[in-house]
């Protein structure tokens, strides 16, 4: 089957959890497929990520500079025309209303894979009158996320999929840096608001340094240290070099963050929330008491023995999370929402 992917795919600072599980799955899938780059941005690709790209035909477009961006367009158009079904790598609206114009002009389905189930798509009637023009929809495979789709667009295929880590690049280190560890960018999905509360409540008791990766953050909490945007390499020697995962998310479709943090055999402590049930190695605390949160994070940063018993377990169960199986199920799902054979 030959599968074209959009919008076009941004790097560099610009480059989403969601645009790195689309390489990950999509370079393994089996199938012929193109992948509308932007150009702009394409020479800012993380080293770590650029040998996914082999795997793809590149379709060069635009999607950062207005001169450029229709020609990216038309680029984008006429390969569309020539394969079989387009994907819309995540359900924000740019992204999906790009793959649906795409469909319109080329005349060919369009399936939207969907990480979670945000906002717009609750309140924007326009965006869920576009997702529902769909052949179907791609989730992962967090029950939340299924339930509600299936309520909300009641007429379309809906199927999932799932995530991976690539368990050979994670390591961890003696030498610790960090005493917690937060990877996300600020919002209130990402539980930013109890990540400072959590992180004084630590302070009270002992002498702890919090670092945090990601972007949008104007400020910090108490005895942290701001990383921003880094490298995936960066990412992983610091992930290597703390000692707790402290993720305080309210709603997750995998959080890939955490199977990193497992898979660098990291204790992770979160909130006992649905969508963290995929992870049973993680210590999880009734939501919103930011006491039990804070003193479980102190625990483990006092008993090291308990800490390395935990991060055993915790890479343990990261080698179950295969980016090939993500593959075979999204394989899977395509077909079964074209009606062809598997």
């Amino acid at each position: 089957m030959r599968i074209l992917i959009s919008p076009p795919m941004r790097f560099g600072k610009e480059f989403l959890g969601g645009m790195r599980r689309t390489l990950e799955v999509y370079s393994r899938i089996g199938e012929e497929v193109y992948l509308c780059i932007d150009e702009k941005t394409l020479p800012q690709i993380d080293p770590e990520i650029s040998p996914l790209l082999l795997k793809f035909h590149l379709v060069s477009s635009s999607s950062t500079d207005r001169k450029t961006y229709l020609k990216g367009f038309f680029n984008c158009l006429k390969c569309a025309r020539k394969v079989d079904v387009l994907i819309s790598y995540s359900e924000y609206s740019l992204s999906v209303y790009y793959t649906w114009l795409l469909s319109l002009f080329s005349r060919k389905p369009f399936i939207v894979v969907v990480h979670h189930v945000t906002e717009e798509i609750r309140e924007s009637g326009f965006l869920h009158a576009i997702i529902a023009k769909s052949k179907g929809i791609i989730c992962l495979d967090n029950p939340e996320v299924y339930e509600e789709l299936k309520k909300l667009f009641p007429g379309n295929a809906i199927l999932t999929s799932t995530n991976g880590v690539n368990i050979e690049k994670y390591y961890t280190s003696e030498e610790k840096i960090c005493d917690g560890i937060f990877v996300g960018n600020y919002g209130e999905r990402k539980g930013s608001k109890y990540l400072f509360q959590i992180w004084d409540k630590v302070n009270e008791q002992i002498n702890a340094k919090l670092c945090i990766l990601g972007k949008g953050w104007n400020e910090i909490p108490g005895n942290s240290v701001y990383y921003g945007f880094v490298s995936e390499r960066e990412k992983i020697e610091l992930l290597a070099k703390s000692k707790v995962f402290v993720f305080p998310s309210l709603y997750e479709g995998f959080a890939l963050a955490v199977a990193e943090a497992l898979a660098s055999s990291l204790p992770v402590v979160t909130w006992d929330l649905p969508w963290s049930k995929r992870y049973p190695v993680a210590i999880k605390v009734k939501f919103d008491d930011v006491n039990t949160f804070a003193d479980e994070i102190v625990k483990l940063l006092k008993d090291e023995n308990l800490r390395k018993e935990i991060g055993m377990k915790s890479r343990e169960f990261a080698k179950t999370l295969s980016w090939d199986r993500a593959a075979n199920m999204e394989r899977e799902a395509i077909y079964k929402i074209m009606g062809k054979n598997y």
